[in-house]
């Protein structure tokens, strides 16, 4: 594989000191491919990002002690199954919040910084992955503040993606240690109740991460709702390739390969089918719904509509007029077209065979073109 020349000093996420440190001591020496320059700038920002924190916790000290989340709704999927349209419909709603892009890749400071930078910066820009437009306002993954603010995260493999040769430590934090679980349950409380302090609404929150976490948020908040959405397996593995090579080519402070980006999708998926199948399992009636991508990209009033009466979530017409104009706004856009190898639809069907048979999928000839493996 070709690396990108300096791929590691483009980009740089905005982790505390503390988070940067326990991070880049997982990195594997044999394995490393980032800069003197790379690590400075880290160490500097995380300095810079820990001072801010500071400031952020004392200036809200009184506030964040008084506090209480509204239970809030999680949209769960794995990876390229269509969360970012459900959660982003879901966010029409002006009755929810949602933390933004702004809030996510800035935790530490964003309640005494966002109203100002977002007002002078609501540029719109386009994600590799699919070409979908965001912006700082953009509701986001609150996994990556999540991982800025130091919690156990499965986007440390973004920086160290030799993490991912041992994705169940990676995705389940169930066996994490105990103090791991602690860490992430008390950062996870913190930034819910930065995001209620700036917004003082019930939260939705969207992450793949949380999928492998549903039996523990259910613990943690009873009173949770839960928006389960599945799409083609077939066209989830092309996506998720594409999704981590981008990821990893951008972030990534070790050498990897497309082989062990593989591997891992391949692993973390049926993973994530045997959590979400446990946590739907023990669910309480009412708290959990589900919904297939397509079914929702052909009908997303109607099936939105639905998930609204079996959640509970109040009264649809409400959020009507905001979410026809975001369809409408979002009508132009095309679904990608993959390849895969023979070789590659062969390991999916002997992976997730099963899945794709019990829940009644093809191959999705529109969308995926079956090709030889040039190799």
């Amino acid at each position: 594989m070709t690396w990108p020349a300096q791929a590691a000093d483009v980009r740089r996420l905005r982790l505390l000191l503390d988070a940067w440190q326990a991070v880049s001591r997982k990195m594997k020496p044999e394995r490393r491919r980032v800069s003197r320059r790379t690590r400075t700038l880290y160490w500097l920002n995380g300095i810079t990002q820990s001072i801010l924190h500071r400031v952020q916790n004392k200036s809200h000290e009184d506030a964040l002690a008084k506090v209480v989340p509204p239970p809030p709704i999680f949209v769960l999927g794995f990876w390229r199954s269509g969360t970012t349209l459900l959660h982003e419909l879901l966010c029409c709603d002006s009755r929810f919040g949602f933390p933004t892009t702004y809030a996510c890749l800035n935790p530490s400071h964003f309640l005494i910084s966002e109203r100002w930078v977002r007002a002078s910066d609501e540029r719109e820009v386009r994600r590799p992955m699919d070409d979908l437009r965001y912006s700082w306002s953009s509701p986001q993954e609150d996994e990556f503040a999540l991982l800025a603010l130091g919690a156990p995260s499965a986007y440390e493999a973004l920086l160290v993606p030799s993490l991912m040769d041992d994705a169940i430590p990676l995705l389940d934090l169930q066996e994490r240690s105990a103090d791991d679980q602690e860490r992430w349950s008390s950062t996870f409380d913190y930034f819910l109740k930065l995001l209620t302090l700036q917004q003082g609404r019930r939260m939705v929150l969207k992450s793949p991460t949380h999928g492998y976490r549903m039996r523990i948020l259910q613990r943690k908040f009873p009173a949770a709702r839960f928006v389960i959405i599945e799409r083609n397996p077939y066209e989830v593995f092309a996506s998720n390739l594409k999704l981590w090579q981008t990821l990893t080519n951008s972030y990534s402070l070790e050498h990897f390969t497309p082989q062990q980006l593989e591997r891992f999708v391949l692993t973390a998926y049926g993973l994530h089918q045997k959590a979400i199948s446990d946590g739907v399992e023990q669910a309480e009636p009412h708290s959990v719904a589900k919904v297939r991508y397509e079914d929702l990209a052909r009908d997303p009033m109607g099936e939105v509509s639905r998930l609204y009466r079996m959640l509970d979530l109040g009264d649809f017409t409400r959020a009507e007029e905001r979410l026809k104009a975001y369809l409408d706004k979002a009508s132009g856009h095309t679904r990608n077209r993959f390849q895969l190898s023979r070789e590659q639809k062969d390991r999916v069907d002997r992976e997730w065979g099963a899945t794709i048979e019990q829940n009644g999928y093809a191959w999705p000839n529109a969308y995926i073109d079956l090709v030889n493996d040039p190799h």
